[in-house]
């Protein structure tokens, strides 16, 4: 089985709910032995969607078709991320309470609103990374310091100006699982104009387990599903797509008209390949989402690319990544320094800090080490 064989296999694992006929195929394809299992873990691994899989499989009666010891690592890692998600609840009911009592209301944002709001058939089923929520402007540095106070610290030293970044400082507690972002800003200032605080406050939704608190609507769910995965993450770009973010989007097109969603997004051609990618990773029927386009094509193109051939996805992804870095990053705020003073003094303020070399090499030792 080909890499990309073996990812549109993983897909037809997540939505066996929709099409339990392909429990069959799932059967056939394990006694055929033509399943590499340490490659299906590492990308089943890579996508976080572990947990998931197991479900699915134990939901289906598949376990018993997989060997014994993978059956059992992956009902281990099941069992910890579901005791770990458990943890995540009552550190939500902590913040909450803590915001609550100063009349600020937390909006929990991806997949802390997703846990809070029920999207999943059992609380084990999601790998959250880290809890967002999104606060009033008012309230953001307000709210750092209320958890502060509770025993919160900074992850890492942060030197830039605190109140104008999308997000506060990545914070830790030594009692709890996640760390936690305090968001005054849903998203990059670049899709502020179509999707904002304001309009997710508008349709905000209460949490019916947790008073005090909130989340988005499961229309901005959605766009928030794309913008995250596709434009902040720019799998558009690079053809890289999460089998994590892809199955949100299913759960969520049972709640949600996808159409409806595209209305309200500014790069629709990017929504409907992302959501046309979705059906055909996951093996769907039109009624999930029936159109395509050109950007489809495209998507689709450079993701079977990357998945043949780990020179062209290698290569490939470094020459964006450089690109962007050189023409997008350095020679525009040099030419943008010969007009702005603003501009030359955030370059020499990076400049004489020590810590932004150090930074700055780190960035370029995660993208190339993944």
């Amino acid at each position: 089985m080909t890499n990309k064989e073996l990812f549109y296999f993983t897909g037809k694992c997540l939505s066996l709910d929709d099409h339990p006929e392909f429990g069959q195929e799932i059967v056939r394809l394990c006694k055929s032995e033509l399943i590499d299992w340490q490659r299906f873990v590492e990308l089943c691994s890579g996508h976080l969607i572990l947990p998931l899989v197991y479900l699915k499989f134990r939901n289906y009666g598949l376990i018993r078709h997989l060997p014994e010891e993978l059956a059992t690592h992956l009902n281990d890692i099941f069992e910890l991320n579901y005791h770990r998600n458990k943890q995540i609840l009552q550190q939500l009911e902590a913040i909450s309470r803590t915001l609550n009592k100063h009349g600020v209301e937390p909006l929990f944002l991806k997949g802390a609103a997703y846990l809070l709001d029920g999207l999943y058939s059992n609380i084990g089923e999601r790998i959250l990374s880290d809890i967002d929520f999104l606060v009033q402007e008012k309230d953001y540095l307000l709210s750092a310091k209320l958890l502060e106070n509770e025993g919160y610290a900074m992850v890492e030293p942060f030197s830039g100006d605190i109140a104008t970044e999308k997000h506060y400082p990545r914070l830790y507690h030594p009692d709890y699982v996640s760390i936690i972002e305090i968001h005054r800003l849903p998203v990059k200032k670049d899709y502020q104009s179509w999707f904002n605080t304001g309009l997710i406050e508008a349709e905000k939704k209460p949490v019916g387990s947790l008073s005090g608190c909130y989340v988005p609507s499961d229309n901005h769910k959605v766009i928030h599903n794309f913008i995250h995965s596709q434009l902040a993450n720019e799998g558009y770009l690079y053809g890289t797509v999460s089998f994590r973010d892809l199955y949100d989007l299913y759960l969520l097109s049972k709640r949600t008209d996808l159409s409806r969603a595209v209305e309200h997004i500014k790069s629709k051609q990017k929504a409907v390949a992302y959501f046309a990618f979705a059906r055909l990773a996951l093996g769907l029927d039109e009624t999930f989402y029936p159109y395509r386009n050109f950007n489809f094509w495209v998507l689709t193109k450079k993701h079977s690319l990357n998945y043949q051939s780990r020179f062209f996805y290698t290569v490939f992804r470094s020459a964006i990544f450089i690109s962007k870095r050189i023409f997008g990053g350095y020679v525009f705020q040099f030419l943008k320094s010969l007009y702005s003073k603003e501009m030359r003094r955030s370059i020499a303020r990076r400049l004489r800090n020590p810590r932004w070399y150090k930074d700055h090499f780190n960035f370029y030792k995660r993208f190339f080490s993944n």
